[in-house]
């Protein structure tokens, strides 16, 4: 069965009045520190402001976050099942996503190498990377330059689902460079570290992580799927723009994301 977390939040003076229309969003489940699942409960920088979007937008909305795999949430946007999935980067080939929210978030996309690809001093992109084997999240927007690099075949792209898989194979030397938001990547790495110390394991006790390029730059966003069928969409749509440009006034997000990054975990790379 499918978990939701219904994002209501409802005032006391807000308790009488007629329940809003149900509005149901996507997030992906498997992306700290943004969204994921954690001990039977959503949770994450995006789930938060979520919630405090829909704070904002009641009675009129009743606002639902639906948890799935990135994938799934790109499937439930192209056959208009869904309404929308939070934390979308714009991809002129995702044609079945519009319109896009306001920005409510910068997220750098950086990429990761072992430390014999380090030792190489790897400094031009993608030149210097030719014939690695680089890690991606399933359904992880590349970015223009990790695009085109892998059509033309410059190195090989393998998906894995979630940030943990990835730096596990990292670790291991599966994969060579590991492609994702750089926030996302520190927090994945204190979790499984926290993980191994509870269990007594010393696999990652030595590593660390080596950025060798920021790739990109992309704007989170809430992408809306084009198909999908609603009276209500358009004025969704404009009422969670004001909501979502009202929280960056008052600086919740700028908020959000310094809570998000834990004690001892470096904002930018080493």
């Amino acid at each position: 069965m499918t978990m939701r977390l219904i994002l209501l939040l409802v005032s006391s003076l807000s308790t009488l009045a007629t329940a809003g229309e149900r509005i149901v969003l996507d997030a992906d489940d498997e992306y700290p520190p943004y969204s994921y699942m954690e001990n039977g409960q959503f949770k994450g920088l995006y789930v938060e402001l979520i919630k405090r979007a829909a704070a904002l937008l009641a009675p009129q909305y009743e606002l639902e976050l639906n948890p799935v795999p990135w994938k799934r949430g790109l499937h439930n946007l192209e056959t208009g099942q869904s309404l929308g999935l939070v934390g979308a980067y714009r991809h002129k080939a995702r044609t079945f996503i519009s319109p896009y929210s306001i920005p409510f978030n910068r997220e750098v996309v950086a990429l990761f190498c072992t430390e014999q690809v380090m030792n190489k001093s790897p400094r031009n992109f993608p030149a210097d990377f030719a014939g690695l084997t680089i890690g991606v999240n399933l359904g992880f927007a590349l970015g223009e330059r990790m695009s085109s690099a892998t059509k033309e075949q410059t190195f090989t792209v393998r998906e894995s689902k979630g940030n943990e898989a990835n730096l596990i194979k990292l670790q291991a030397g599966e994969i060579d460079c590991y492609a994702n938001d750089r926030l996302a990547v520190y927090h994945s790495l204190n979790q499984l570290r926290h993980k191994q110390q509870q269990n007594n394991f010393k696999q990652f006790s030595g590593f660390r992580l080596n950025q060798a390029q920021e790739i990109s730059t992309e704007d989170a966003m809430i992408g809306y799927s084009e198909s999908h069928a609603s009276s209500s969409k358009d004025d969704f749509i404009e009422q969670m723009n004001k909501a979502l440009a009202q929280l960056q006034k008052d600086g919740v997000i700028d908020a959000l994301v310094a809570k998000s990054i834990e004690p001892g975990q470096p904002a930018r790379a080493n």
